[in-house]
């Protein structure tokens, strides 16, 4: 008889990742929690109690309750009265995790690149106040890159998010870092399809000098040019313009 875990009546093999199927009970496990709107401090029962539930292997729901703790999802209690429990999330937390659902919620790429679009100016103006030598170097490579295969639409495309990514990771601010970041790594890899080629080569010769500019601005410490620069910017990555 073959061996197998199951998450509501969900089979797998024992060929399979186990990750993968931890990665699958953690996703079921959330939309029980907000599927039966669950508060925080709500007692989901002991290791044993879920493990029946869920029907998986003690392994499983192990790793499946290690990630939803790092999430902050989940609080585990021990001794008498104890188990798993809704944990009673932050704000921050909250936001960090609403941020990782964004394909869950079918999220259009036009609503991305609308709050890119208004975050670039926070990131141009942090990232030229705080560059480092070695963000300038990373910087200046990047860019070369950008102007080398600017000729090819998606392999410039990639360039473009690598640089705009390594931009926003200059920031001291670890809400915008975090923001930023998450929806670029969205843009470019749920949606990179959405963005054809005809519309990222729109305005080439301008879309390709703006962010010489804006790496130039940056590079030098000026706060007033890179913010100029993200303002001419803005907008020039929406497919409907």
């Amino acid at each position: 008889m073959q061996d197998t875990d199951t998450v509501s009546q969900v089979t797998f093999d024992r060929s399979d990742a186990r990750s993968s199927i931890a990665e699958t009970l953690v996703e079921r496990m959330e939309e029980t929690i907000r599927g039966s709107s669950l508060g925080p401090g709500h007692r989901l029962g002991t290791k044993e109690d879920l493990r029946r539930q869920f029907g998986v292997a003690p392994a499983t729901l192990a790793e499946a309750i290690r990630v939803l703790r790092l999430r902050g999802v989940l609080d585990v209690r021990p001794g008498p009265g104890g188990g798993i429990f809704v944990a009673e999330q932050s704000p921050l937390v909250r936001l960090g995790h609403d941020m990782l659902q964004l394909g869950a919620d079918g999220t259009s790429i036009t609503h991305c690149l609308a709050v890119l679009d208004v975050l670039d100016q926070e990131v141009a103006l942090d990232a030229a106040a705080h560059r480092t030598e070695q963000d300038v170097a990373e910087l200046t490579e990047l860019l070369e890159r950008l102007r080398r295969t600017w000729p090819d639409p998606a392999e410039s495309q990639r360039c473009n998010w690598d640089l705009h990514r390594r931009l926003a990771l200059i920031s001291p601010n670890v809400l915008l870092r975090t923001m930023y970041t998450r929806l670029v790594d969205y843009i470019s890899g749920e949606l990179g399809q959405a963005i054809t080629a005809e519309d990222f080569r729109k305005g080439s010769a301008d879309r390709l000098q703006v962010h010489v500019d804006l790496v130039d601005a940056v590079i030098r410490g000026d706060q007033r040019g890179a913010e100029a620069m993200a303002l001419r910017h803005r907008g020039l990555t929406r497919p409907d313009r």
